[in-house]
């Protein structure tokens, strides 16, 4: 079974952003009969449209993995094209919402909507907040998470 993954982050969180990704792609290779195949912005060729191939790829992804960080809710591309497309009542359920970088949820900042759906932290903390035993277990659970959506359980957030 092939899923499409299509990876929504701000470029100012590339260093943290570039180590969840090794980690939970190793994760997502050891689980049962799934191909996950990646997507970022950082694979439009040179001399490509870029606002074309990531609307494109936005359409035909089956989730979007969302990193969420005070970078990613300051870009107005994401707000503006990215979060409507994922977050939106129609697309909801296409969105994976993962707290790259700690953000607060208690009311105080505008999350776009993205705070009405479960986030996945690892004990209400963001992986860059985690030493390296901790981000393993972030991106092992996240696969784990990512696994059991697929197959319609619960996204649960430890």
């Amino acid at each position: 079974m092939g899923v499409k993954l299509f990876l929504s982050w701000c470029h100012v969180d590339e260093a943290d952003k570039s180590k969840l990704v090794e980690l939970l792609r190793r994760n997502l290779k050891i689980l049962a009969d799934r191909d996950f195949s990646w997507w970022e912005d950082s694979h439009i060729a040179v001399g490509d449209v870029w606002r074309r191939g990531i609307l494109s790829r936005m359409e035909e992804c089956d989730y979007g993995v969302m990193l969420l960080s005070p970078g990613f809710f300051a870009s107005d591309f994401i707000l503006t094209e990215e979060l409507p497309h994922f977050v939106g009542s129609a697309a909801a359920k296409l969105a994976l919402p993962v707290m790259l970088k700690q953000i607060d949820l208690d009311g105080t900042r505008n999350l776009r909507g993205v705070e009405a759906l479960q986030i996945f932290t690892r004990r209400g903390r963001a992986f860059a907040d985690l030493d390296r035993h901790g981000r393993e277990d972030f991106a092992r659970l996240l696969a784990t998470d990512i696994s059991r959506r697929l197959d319609g359980q619960t996204w649960r957030s430890l």
